[in-house]
């Protein structure tokens, strides 16, 4: 049996898959199970962006796993501190607090939360709290349903309505359109 037909037979069908299986990846290349090399324009889908099997992410993944594979948000962690801090140094923009996530989407999520949250603190001067969320066209912001919200996209929707409330979506690239479209109860762009 192929590894097509196990995923046809036991993964959920969520993605339309090329008819190609890797199995091994180095710098920008793929090959698959023939030996066949390819670039891998994706990169991963951007989460290998310094390439496949780069030496020093490798060495640093097999050193943290022989010391310590997880500790929960319940503790502290040194390299987490001290990471949250390098950024912190760094960071011209928004100096302040790091929160990590282990997904683009969970932190695109995070960031929905973290503007409501403020957007409850802060509300409009008659105590109305200020929610909405504005995203541009044809964007793409992940697949939790925060996100998926987020995201306009009528396709990416399709299926999962009702979707998380609150979101607005302007032309991209119309700075017009954006400056109209900011109103009192909006929190976050």
């Amino acid at each position: 049996m192929t590894t097509a037909d196990l995923y046809a037979r036991h993964v959920m069908p969520t993605y339309a898959r090329l008819p190609l299986t890797l199995v091994r990846g180095e710098g920008c290349r793929v090959w698959d199970d023939h030996g066949r090399g390819y670039l891998d324009f994706c990169s991963g889908i951007a989460v290998c962006s310094l390439g496949h099997c780069h030496p020093r992410v490798t060495d640093a993944i097999r050193d943290q796993a022989a010391t310590l594979i997880h500790v929960s948000n319940l503790y502290h962690m040194p390299q987490q501190a001290e990471l949250a801090a390098e950024i912190n140094d760094h960071h011209v923009c928004l100096p302040g607090k790091v929160f990590f996530s282990n997904s683009g989407a969970e932190a695109n999520d995070g960031l929905i939360k973290s503007a409501r949250r403020f957007g409850h603190r802060r509300p409009q001067p008659d105590g109305t709290p200020r929610v909405e969320t504005l995203t541009f066209d044809h964007s793409f912001h992940g697949r939790t349903l925060g996100s998926m919200a987020a995201t306009a996209q009528a396709k990416i929707h399709e299926g999962f309505d009702p979707l998380l409330p609150g979101f607005r979506y302007l032309p991209f690239n119309d700075i017009a359109a954006l400056e109209a479209g900011i109103r009192p109860e909006t929190v976050a762009i």
